[in-house]
C-alpha cells in the first residue's frame, strides 16, 4: 500500500526494461511497451504477490537475459520466444522494433474503435496497429524515414498523427 511503501502486487512478463505504460481507463487493463520488443496486455487483477516475485528473482537464470544497449544495438533475442517463467500478461504483441529511444504505445479511442486496437511506433519509421484480442498486426502505416516515437489517435475521428525523428508529423486515416 502507499502508506507502507510496499507494492500490493507486481506484474511480471517483460524480460527487458519497460519503455511506456498506458491504461485502458476501465480500472482493470494496462499495456506496456518493452525493450524486449513486445507490448504486453495486463489485467491488474492477475498481479503476483511479493513472495511469488521474490521466488522468481531467485530463479532468474531460468530465462535468457541479454547484455545489450537498446540505444545502439539490435535486440539479440529477435526470433526467440523469450518468456518470463512467471509471465502473468494476458496477451503479447510482436512486430515493432524498440531501439535508440523509448517508444510509446496506446489503446485506440473508445468512441471510434471501441478500443479494439493497440498502436505503437517503431524504430524503422512505421506505426503498427494490433488487434487487442488476437494480437495480430491489422495495419502498418509506413512513410517516415526515422524512428516513430509517439503518435496520437483522434478521440472522435478516424485519424492518427505520428511524430518521427525525421522531423515530420504525418496524418493517417484509419477506417475499419
Amino acid at each position: 500500500s502507499a502508506s507502507s511503501g510496499s507494492p500490493v502486487g507486481v506484474l511480471l512478463g517483460h524480460t527487458e526494461g519497460i519503455t511506456h505504460i498506458d491504461s485502458k481507463g476501465d480500472g482493470k487493463h494496462l499495456i506496456t511497451n518493452g525493450k524486449d520488443q513486445t507490448i504486453r496486455l495486463w489485467d491488474i487483477r492477475k498481479m503476483l504477490s511479493q513472495n511469488e516475485v521474490r521466488q522468481a528473482f531467485r530463479n532468474e537464470s531460468h530465462f535468457p537475459r541479454f547484455h545489450w544497449d537498446y540505444r545502439c544495438m539490435d535486440y539479440p533475442g529477435v526470433g526467440l520466444d523469450v518468456k518470463h517463467p512467471l509471465d502473468c500478461s494476458i496477451q503479447t504483441y510482436r512486430g515493432h522494433i524498440v531501439r535508440e529511444t523509448l517508444i510509446r504505445c496506446y489503446f485506440s479511442p473508445v468512441h471510434t474503435t471501441g478500443q479494439r486496437y493497440i498502436y505503437t511506433g517503431s524504430h524503422e519509421g512505421t506505426v503498427y496497429i494490433y488487434d487487442v484480442v488476437s494480437g495480430k498486426i491489422v495495419s502498418t502505416l509506413s512513410g517516415h524515414r526515422g524512428t516513430v516515437r509517439d503518435m496520437s489517435w483522434h478521440p472522435t475521428l478516424p485519424l492518427l498523427v505520428s511524430a518521427s525523428w525525421d522531423g515530420t508529423i504525418r496524418r493517417w486515416d484509419h477506417q475499419r
